[in-house]
């Protein structure tokens, strides 16, 4: 029984650490490589003459819907399948290292939940932030949150944005869409395939 205990505490805490890894992936990627995605989009709306601002503008008005949009879009690719392809033509040219058991899946894959970690740190900093233009009576009322965290740039006021608004949207606001997006995109994928099982490949992480 105690066995059993720790066997299940193991998987849990494996299962919570995976669920981290991603988000700290995404956050790294939102910080430092998210031009990847966002410079071509500015490209080709300057080029298309949809918009008028510089890259740097441009970046922080339209970031969120973009880096969501790329999160929906890497959730339909199907890395479960990929990896297993993989896995068996590395197998065809070594045999002897397929010998060993392959892990066992998660009942729930991680990609699924990733985004609970960033959604709690979130909404935490989303209920603890509080605008420059709070009142000295009531210092819990703070005007336009929705729009500090979500709104475009032109929809920012001197009041909503300070030292840490690029940061918010980097680290928490920007990373949560995307693993949102990508866990929606996995269902959604799952259940056009036909697939319908609840369980995804682990290679899915």
């Amino acid at each position: 029984m105690h066995l059993c205990y720790t066997w299940v505490m193991l998987r849990v805490i494996t299962w919570c650490a995976k669920c981290l890894f991603l988000y700290f992936l995404v956050v790294i990627a939102a910080v430092r490589y998210s031009w990847v995605f966002t410079v071509p989009v500015w490209q080709v709306a300057l080029k298309m003459h949809w918009t008028q601002l510089n890259r740097t503008n441009y970046v922080l008005s339209y970031f969120l819907p973009i880096f969501a949009i790329a999160g929906l879009l890497i959730g339909l690719i199907p890395f479960g399948r990929l990896g297993k392809a993989i896995g068996e033509l590395f197998a065809s040219f070594f045999p002897s290292a397929s010998s060993k058991l392959a892990p066992e899946p998660d009942l729930i894959a991680p990609v699924l939940c990733a985004w609970i970690p960033v959604t709690l740190a979130f909404l935490v900093r989303f209920a603890t932030w509080q605008s420059r233009n709070s009142s000295v009576l009531d210092p819990h009322l703070s005007p336009g949150r929705v729009e500090r965290f979500f709104g475009p740039l032109r929809s920012q006021t001197p009041g909503l944005i300070d030292n840490r608004w690029i940061s918010d949207r980097f680290i928490f606001t920007g990373p949560m869409l995307f693993l949102m997006a990508c866990a929606i995109a996995v269902l959604l994928r799952h259940r056009l395939t036909g697939s319908g099982q609840t369980a995804v490949d682990s290679t899915e992480s």
